[in-house]
């Protein structure tokens, strides 16, 4: 039996799968790791406590698949888009990594934009927010020129630990878009714009397809780990792309629905179609000549953790509270949600945004709560589908995936507000899997993308369809949603 493995590193843990070439798992591994807040409004992560915990995820995967670590025949990787790790002259890291959720950069937003001018359109297709790690380094050059000047090399959270792995520093085209310094049309580094912001040349990597070999297990970390000098390790792809690619969604017009940390609407395109006014983001994918169109928002799942850890400060699991979600009606007696909880990049794109509660009364009981949290959620989804729809963005099929794919209740409400019937795939760990099927091409044993995804991705039998009374409730409380936020906007800047 011939092994892969794809390791993906999220918000607050890492995962290692070990899949066959058929894509069955043989063993799972995590990790974790906490977000670091020193200052309001920053979110950092210490690079080497994600190496700690991706070496405990590979042990465990492998003690779980009862394999030795030199089987994998190779490795893949995924992990979360934009931030920021820099390495000094030595390859140590400059400072903590400047994730995703960071949201210092905002007060630069306004020059940036100015700076970047038409090239946001002609070569970028995006607009740079808060978190990007184009950003994030204009705001060092700007207000930390000390640890500015010690960089030497800038790379993706997951080419940090491949980097860990082989010592190579690289980068594929997914994660290079994400970075905001990426000609997303030509696929290359945008020169033009590193002149306009003053942004040195010299420290970014290489940029591969995601399916390439980027190197090999060196040899101290095959005496630690147990893997193989052989293992061969792909460049892999942005947690995103890569939970595409493990949900197959790698053709023209099928879109996905996924709710994770975060949540996204995504589509293929076969041309770098954009959106002229830069609401939502288009990224290259894993396949050549594809791209995706995508509603990258910053608030999902975890508003539905922050409500039971934080607020409720309960210890049901997440089927226990969609289960109780189902048992309130649609549109939760009333009760609003906007779930702009760590601000909010799309459709708005405003930095300051908080989440809102609205219209709480003594009837309302933790499963309103519940049920109006998830429900806010795919509200903000729906004002980014309606945008895919403005730009005529072809969409003939919804698949559902992150752990939103399993809950129940969950899946109709993503019918109902999006009106569209929901399918999901047989795939427990969308973003691994599509970092396993990268590494699968990688090493030989597929001849492409579209391949590995023809043998290893299968459908689910169960098809959600949109409930017509429901569709026609969220409809209406549509509206009010929007004009929530439009009614509260200007009053985010004042919070202190």
């Amino acid at each position: 039996m011939r092994y892969v493995a794809g390791i993906d590193l999220g918000t607050s843990s890492t995962k290692t799968v070990i899949m066959d070439l058929e894509g069955r798992i043989a063993g799972i591994g995590h990790g974790s790791y906490e977000i670091q807040i020193p200052v309001m409004s920053y979110a950092e992560q210490d690079p080497r406590q994600w190496w700690e915990a991706v070496k405990r995820s590979i042990g465990e995967a492998c003690a779980n698949a009862k394999l030795s670590p030199s089987m994998i025949e190779g490795i893949g990787f995924s992990g979360q888009m934009h931030g920021l790790v820099a390495l000094d002259e030595n390859k140590k890291p400059v400072g903590p990594a400047v994730i995703h959720l960071d949201q210092r950069s905002a007060v630069e937003l306004p020059r940036i934009r100015q700076l970047a001018g038409d090239l946001m359109t002609e070569e970028l297709l995006n607009v740079p927010s808060a978190g990007m790690m184009i950003s994030t380094l204009y705001w060092m050059k700007e207000r930390w020129p000390e640890k500015y000047e010690k960089i030497r090399y800038v790379m993706s959270p997951k080419d940090y630990i491949r980097f860990c792995l082989c010592g190579e520093i690289g980068t594929e085209c997914t994660d290079a878009g994400a970075t905001l310094a990426f000609s997303v049309k030509q696929r290359k580094w945008c020169s033009a714009l590193f002149d306009r912001l003053g942004i040195r040349k010299d420290i970014w990597p290489k940029v591969y397809e995601s399916y390439e070999v980027a190197g090999y297990v060196s040899a101290p970390v095959a005496r630690e780990t147990g893997l193989s000098e052989r293992t061969a390790l792909v460049y892999g792809a942005g947690d995103s792309m890569a939970a595409l690619t493990g949900n197959g969604v790698i053709e023209k017009g099928i879109m996905a629905c996924n709710i994770g940390t975060s949540s996204q609407l995504a589509v293929v395109a076969d041309v770098p179609v954009f959106d002229r006014q830069l609401r939502i983001q288009t990224w290259c994918h894993t396949v050549a000549g594809r791209w995706v169109v995508q509603s990258g928002t910053l608030n999902g799942g975890s508003t539905l953790s922050w409500l039971r850890d934080k607020i409720l400060k309960s210890k049901k699991s997440f089927g226990e509270l969609d289960r109780e979600a189902g048992s309130v009606p649609a549109g939760a007696d009333g009760l609003f949600f906007i779930p702009y909880l760590a601000g909010e990049r799309t459709p708005y794109n405003d930095p300051y945004a908080r989440g809102i509660y609205f219209g709480l009364g003594m009837k309302h009981e933790q499963a309103h709560l519940v049920r109006a949290t998830m429900e806010g959620v795919l509200f903000n989804l729906r004002e980014c589908l309606d945008i895919l729809d403005e730009m005529q963005v072809s969409r003939e099929r919804l698949i559902a995936s992150g752990g939103a794919a399993r809950g129940a209740t969950w899946k109709h409400i993503q019918a109902d507000i999006l009106n569209m019937p929901v399918y999901t795939t047989n795939v427990e760990e969308e973003a691994c899997q599509g970092a396993a099927i990268l590494a699968a091409v990688g090493i030989g044993a597929y001849k492409s993308v579209q391949e590995a995804c023809q043998a290893i991705v299968t459908m689910g039998d169960e098809v959600v369809e949109p409930t017509a009374e429901h569709v026609r409730i969220y409809q209406e409380k549509q509206e009010m949603f929007r004009e929530l936020y439009f009614k509260v906007k200007d009053l985010y800047p004042q919070i202190r």
